[in-house]
């Protein structure tokens, strides 16, 4: 991860490039340092991500295509393709919209729309806007906070209290599953 935070921009699109179509941590990793270090470069910084991810996206599609025959063979059946299809037939962009612009493990689409055969076009399209408006309402977010909140002076603070009330989330949900049972 450091080797992309050195290279700033440039390791910014690297990594969008790959975490398109690799098990990555989320994009923002990256998005939000490089934000709030230039708040008002938000909307670059969005369509560098939506362009880099579209790239990747492209890569993981491809290869899905490309090598159709083996991961049907090795890793799916015939009937789990099957239920793929129509489920990417029904809900084809809206399923890669969704995945775009939500934190759900997106690295699966590309995959996903190429083994299924989606139109490359449609899925790249919809891929981009999509990474495009998350990446964009993220860095939005952001500068619309940095007049309000010193970023430098108080974000570890911030960091801390956002990952404390989390962990408080996660407990309660654990807690009262375990009371289900």
């Amino acid at each position: 991860m450091q080797l992309f935070v050195s290279l700033s921009e440039l390791g910014f699109l690297l990594y969008a490039v790959l975490k398109a179509f690799l098990p990555l941590p989320s994009l923002e990793v990256l998005l939000v340092p490089l934000c709030v270090g230039e708040p008002q470069s938000y909307l670059r910084f969005a369509l560098e991500g939506a362009a880099g991810t579209c790239v990747g996206g492209g890569v993981g599609y491809f290869l899905a295509s490309r090598f159709r025959k083996s991961i049907l063979t090795h890793f799916l059946s015939e009937e789990q393709m099957e239920n793929w299809q129509r489920l990417m037939q029904k809900y084809g962009v809206l399923a890669v919209f969704i995945g775009g612009i939500t934190p759900i493990p997106d690295f699966i689409l590309p995959y996903l729309a190429g083994l299924t055969g989606m139109n490359f076009f449609a899925f790249s399209l919809t891929d981009g806007i999509s990474r495009f408006l998350r990446s964009w309402l993220v860095g939005y977010s952001i500068y619309q906070a940095s007049g309000l909140i010193d970023f430098q002076a108080y974000g570890n603070l911030l960091c801390a209290v956002v990952l404390l009330w989390g962990m408080i989330r996660w407990i309660k949900g654990r807690y009262y599953a375990s009371d289900d049972r």
